[in-house]
């Protein structure tokens, strides 16, 4: 039976049975009364409303006062309706929809909510549509090769800030060597991008956590980390990074705590949300980067695979799980301005999508009624998909579990333009989704479960998907200091949504695009070619060294001097007197020394002997 159609019956029964109560009931009770409920009165007096538990003079038990809940069948006559003190179910193929009798449902907080659905018949709602084309924006449309999508979110002006800082800090510790060498002097902007490119080809390898000997063996780890830099300078380096200036820190840190890093952070964001327009579904999700060091801002999430780390509230299309926005939690000083911190948190984080119609999955511990309203309303105009924690004292009692509800059962309520479903998935669990893009009660045919659940499970992965991207292929090394890690991070977010664009326009162009292992060791191979070009030319590098810098850039060695045959060189004979020495292309079998023909002799005498 077609839903709409029965939702239609649904509506037409309850009018019907309203009209019928006002006809034929004796209740004097107020006609404004919000819970409307059915009475049997069986030739009753008033006294036995006044105390249901007294007896009545024919000895007939009369039922309580209670809401009852009506189990419609699929049929197309409506089949039979039964009015039962516990609520019961009734198949609708493998549809369970239970229907309370009355039209008005109550929370803990008096919230009102209804149980009958606005028509199925009227047209779109404004707040479902969406006017925009999802996709790389500008030049990052055109661009194919690994190393220019990563400059969009990398730039090189972001880089020079780095080189600065980490200049004025190698001051500071090569003072602490006893002998100055080229592994303590200053670095370069192609240096720095070396750098990054051999953390990104650990990565693609697998390999970020070996130690570094390891790293720099040729036999174990290929020769592209030896021929880039030696060990001691690739240490030296990754410990002198810094991404803010020292001496103004203090000052800074008093108003925020990530100060650190804050600008290259604010930077990268920026640049994610100028190349890419997200899609209409958005997910809002947490993700925590695993760190076991001093922070000030270190939370501990049990359910976690790192357990300990920096928590990051991340923003990320659906489809293409590009990472539009994230913003850092740094703990309870957070001035949330007079607002719940989840309230504070998604209306932070969808900032650039304010006014687009788009719709926001979310887990638990962001969704909440108030919020769901606010985000319908000017200036945000989004629409809000996500599960409802059981204690939240807007839901109903009636959509609570009970041990007489059957497995597989919903059921649903509706205030305004916010949806509530209440769905049994096991006997002791009910999960409760708040939608505000649904409003009509549809089930799934083939597994008897809402669409809001199906649409909530096809949106809500998208950050999930991108923290396992982080960690298959995963730029992060050991080091006690957060900004370190939150910059590894950087780069584990600039790498996925450099993919994404690049898999964006492959398919537009309908070409295949490369595997993402490939795509990452290209943008670390082209940061590195410059600098590995630089180093090239420099006189004293051993020859060893410059065979393998030759063999990573695809240069050829130049073509040695051809050395002449030993018997084709002419040698003066070093028996004959010094006077009287002869010329001769004759030498000793053994040790080669030239003899003359003079001597007749085919080795000299220390070799024969």
């Amino acid at each position: 039976m077609d839903l709409r159609k029965q939702e239609e019956q649904i509506s037409k029964w309850l009018e019907e049975e309203a009209e019928d109560d006002e006809e034929g009931s004796n209740d004097t009770a107020s006609e404004t009364e919000d819970n409307v409920e059915e009475e049997i009165h069986l030739n009753t007096s008033d006294s036995e409303f006044s105390n249901e538990s007294s007896e009545p003079e024919d000895g007939i038990i009369r039922p309580s006062k209670r809401q009852r809940t009506q189990i419609i069948d699929s049929d197309d006559s409506l089949g039979d309706i039964y009015e039962t003190n516990s609520p019961q179910t009734s198949n609708q193929g493998n549809q369970r929809v239970l229907q309370s009798t009355s039209r008005f449902l109550y929370g803990k907080n008096q919230h009102k909510w209804s149980s009958v659905p606005r028509s199925a018949t009227t047209r779109t709602l404004r707040r479902n549509i969406v006017h925009f084309i999802p996709g790389p924006r500008g030049e990052a449309r055109e661009l194919q090769e690994p190393i220019d999508l990563f400059r969009l979110f990398i730039t090189d002006d972001m880089l020079q800030q780095v080189v600065t800082f980490t200049n004025a800090e190698i001051l500071t510790q090569r003072n602490k060597y006893k002998h100055e060498s080229y592994t303590v002097s200053l670095t370069s902007l192609s240096e720095i991008k070396a750098l990054l490119g051999l953390l990104l080809n650990a990565a693609a390898m697998k390999s970020n956590h070996l130690p570094t000997r390891i790293l720099f063996n040729t036999q174990r780890s290929g020769t592209i980390f030896k021929a880039c830099m030696s060990a001691e300078r690739f240490n030296f380096l990754i410990k002198c990074l810094r991404f803010d200036e020292k001496q103004t820190r203090d000052d800074r840190r008093k108003e925020d705590k990530f100060t650190h890093i804050r600008e290259l952070w604010q930077n990268m964001i920026n640049n994610f949300q100028k190349w890419y327009t997200p899609g209409s579904y958005i997910t809002v999700d947490e993700q925590l980067v695993g760190f076991r060091g001093r922070c000030p801002f270190r939370i501990y999430i049990p359910n976690k695979p790192n357990k300990y780390g920096i928590k990051l509230v991340m923003a990320a299309d659906v489809n293409s799980k590009y990472v539009i926005n994230a913003i850092p939690y740094l703990g309870k000083g957070t001035d949330t301005q007079k607002q719940p911190l989840a309230t504070f948190f998604i209306k932070n984080i969808t900032t650039p999508l304010h006014g687009t119609n788009r719709n926001i999955t979310m887990d638990n511990w962001f969704t909440s009624v108030s919020l769901a309203d606010e985000l319908l309303q000017s200036p945000y105009n989004l629409t809000l998909v996500g599960t409802l924690r059981s204690n939240k004292r807007e839901i109903p009692g009636k959509l609570k579990n009970s041990r007489s509800r059957a497995i597989g059962t919903s059921m649903f309520c509706y205030d305004g333009d916010k949806t509530l479903v209440s769905y049994k998935a096991k006997s002791n669990k009910v999960v409760f989704v708040l939608s505000t893009i649904h409003d009509q009660p549809n089930i799934e045919v083939t597994t008897g479960k809402p669409e809001i659940i199906h649409f909530y499970n096809s949106t809500k992965g998208a950050v999930d998907t991108v923290d396992q991207m982080c960690s298959n292929m995963c730029v992060n090394r050991k080091t006690n200091r957060w900004p370190l890690c939150t910059f590894y991070n950087m780069l584990n977010l600039a790498s996925i949504n450099a993919y994404a664009i690049y898999i964006s326009n492959n398919l537009r162009n309908k070409k295949k695009p490369t595997l993402r292992r490939d795509f990452v060791m290209k943008m670390g191979d082209q940061l590195m070619e410059p600098w590995l070009r630089e180093r090239l030319q420099t006189v004293t590098l051993r020859r060893d060294i410059k065979v393998m810098i030759k063999d990573i850039i695809g240069e050829s060695s130049e073509p040695e001097t051809p050395v002449h045959s030993v018997t084709n060189v002419r040698k003066i004979c070093y028996l004959c007197p010094s006077k009287a020495r002869r010329m001769t292309k004759h030498r000793c079998m053994r040790c080669k020394n030239a003899i003359c023909g003079s001597h007749n002799i085919d080795m000299c005498s220390s070799c024969a002997e």
